[in-house]
Parts: structure tokens; sequence; C-alpha cells
């Protein structure tokens, strides 16, 4: 028998998945009353009589209210384990052509803007920050729709320490993540070169492209990406020359990464460009074995 304290938790837990109060006070009190008449059921749920029939209407069309056509009408609830499946089935669907609305809305605006005149984007000079592992490995992902034709990336050796122990910012997941959203890019024909201490190379990289099979794909990465060895105390990220991703260590514990920088400054990233080649010219060439 359920108490009344039983019921409110019902129904809390009903609009938690997005059931109004009357339908869920409804859909309870039918389970609980058994097969019952809308006047009833107004009476015994506090459901207005102008709404009742409405709100029987609404858990019909989610199946979980079914009725019987006498006059009056009767309505019985759909057994739980039932009617919770059918608003799950019911909420896939709607959820389903949302998103395929909100696609078609989003090729439309996007082709909208398309048409708008922008200045040239490489003369900007902006800064923006991002902090903690979500927002950096979430700018790791938007790399693609940045880079047109080249990536020039530099760790320090300190990266070295990070393989071995936990940090604000753990390695073992952020370095995955920029080696595969290189990947793509190589498969997209960006040319990439990167420098690494060796240790770091042979740890993360050969590692993530071990399990690529396809032969194109290996193709595409060994002509596109150049990865040379080298221990200096450099740490950034250019992207054609003019974007540049400047990592932050966390002042508490310097060793440890905080966040990261994205400076859009063509003048800064041309002294960052000659400093990389100074480093491309001292690093050691590695070859990917795979």
């Amino acid at each position: 028998m359920l108490t009344k304290r039983d019921n409110m938790n019902h129904e809390g837990s009903l609009r938690d998945l997005g059931l109004t109060k009357y339908e869920a006070s409804a859909y309870s009190t039918l389970l609980k009353e058994g097969v019952t008449g809308a006047q009833e059921l107004s009476r015994k749920s506090d459901i207005p009589v102008g709404k009742v029939y409405e709100v029987l209407s609404n858990l019909n069309n989610m199946g979980l209210v079914e009725f019987q056509r006498s006059r009056p009408r009767k309505y019985k609830a759909v057994k739980p384990s039932i009617a919770l499946n059918n608003l799950y089935t019911k909420k896939e669907e709607e959820t389903k052509n949302e998103l395929e609305n909100f696609k078609l809305k989003v090729t439309e605006l996007e082709s909208k803007f398309s048409d708008i005149a922008q200045p040239d984007h490489t003369e900007l000079q902006f800064w923006a920050t991002s902090i903690g592992e979500e927002d950096i490995i979430k700018n790791i992902k938007n790399l693609l729709d940045e880079v047109e034709n080249e990536i020039l990336h530099v760790k320090p050796a300190k990266m070295s320490k990070f393989i071995h122990k936990e940090n604000n910012i753990d390695p073992n997941k952020f370095m995955p993540n920029v080696i595969d959203e290189f990947v793509k890019a190589a498969k997209k024909g960006v040319k990439i070169k990167i420098i690494l201490p060796e240790n770091v190379f042979n740890y993360v990289m050969i590692n993530r492209f071990g399990h690529i099979k396809d032969p194109h794909d290996k193709e595409m990465i060994k002509m596109n990406i150049d990865a040379r060895a080298l221990n200096c105390d450099f740490d950034f990220r250019l992207i054609d020359e003019y974007i540049t991703y400047i990592t932050i260590p966390d002042p508490l514990n310097p060793d440890d990464l905080f966040g990261e920088l994205k400076v859009y400054d063509k003048e800064y990233a041309a002294k960052l460009k000659d400093k990389f080649d100074e480093l491309w010219i001292k690093a050691k060439k590695m070859d990917f074995n795979f």
C-alpha cells in the first residue's frame, strides 16, 4: 500500500522525467486507484476539472494511460515498466527530431554567415584563456576548425615527468587528445611538425599511431607529420603562423599544467616561428615505425 509520502516521492521522480505536476499526480493516483473516471480522478488528485481531460490526453499520448471508450470514459494507468519504457521511446524520438531540426538550422545559419564579409583574421591581436583540462581539451578538439596549412608544436623536457605522476591536467589524457587531433589534421593534408622529449615520443606518440590500420591513413600521416626529439624548455603550439597556444603553469606547482593562453598576434607568432625553426635544426629526427 502506497503511503502519501511514497506517492509524493514518485510524483517528484516523474517530474524529473519531464512530466508536469498534474501529469505526475494523475499517473500516480491512477496507479493507486485502478480504473477511474476523469471526474473522480480530479477529486482524488486535486487536478482542476478544467485541466483533467487535457492531462489524461497527454498521458495517453505518452503511453502512460489507457482509456475505455465508454460513457463516461474510464482511465487506467499502464504498468510502470511498460509506461516508463514508452516514455523513454517517445523522448528518444523527440530528441532525434529536435537534433535533426537543429542541424538543419545550423547548416542554414552557416550559409547565411558565409555571406558576411569579415576582416583579415590573420591581422587580429586578441587573446583568450582556457583553465582546466576540460577547456583545454575542448580547444584541442576545435583545432581542425582553425588550422588550414600548418601546425608547429613543441613540448619541454619536463613533459617527461608528467607521464609518471598525477597532475592537475593528466598528460595521459591530454597528450593523446593532442595527437589524435594531429592525426585528423594530417589526414586532411595539414603539415605538422612536432618537437618532443624522446621518451615522450616513444611513450605517447608511437602508442597512438600503433592502432592505425588503414594503409592510406598511415601514408597520409607519414607524409604530413614530421617529428623530432629534443630536450628544451619551450612549450607552445603555433597554428598557421598567427595563432599561438601557450601553456600556463600552476603557480602553486610550476611542474603542473594549470591552463592555456590562446594568442592571435601575427608579429608575436613570427618570433615564435623563428624560435621553432632554431629548435628544429637542433632536434633529432624521429621515425614513425608503425
